[in-house]
């Protein structure tokens, strides 16, 4: 696998993560979650299809609406992807 597909693979199992939390965590839907976190809705979809990089403010928010902390997203997120996705090297 190249480079650009292990990173596509990782935004992919991230959005898929993300996804699983705002769905366990809220039972919003996309538009609901991105409206009351004040995300752009395609933005938000973008980033549970694995097509968007998340900037600080946006997983700032998003964990806000979670009622968690930016490190428990992202160490939520990291455990939940497979091994074989997240250790790939740059």
């Amino acid at each position: 696998m190249t480079e650009t597909d292990l990173k596509r693979e990782y935004l992919k199992a991230f959005g898929k993560v993300l996804k699983d939390l705002r769905q366990s965590h809220t039972q919003k839907s996309l538009r609901l979650f991105a409206y009351e976190a004040d995300i752009p809705c395609a933005t938000l979809s973008r980033l549970e299809n694995g097509t968007r990089i998340p900037n600080l403010i946006t997983l700032k928010k998003i964990a806000f609406e979670l009622n968690i902390s930016v490190s428990e997203l992202l160490n939520t997120v990291e455990n939940r992807i497979p091994d074989n996705i997240k250790n790939f090297e740059l």
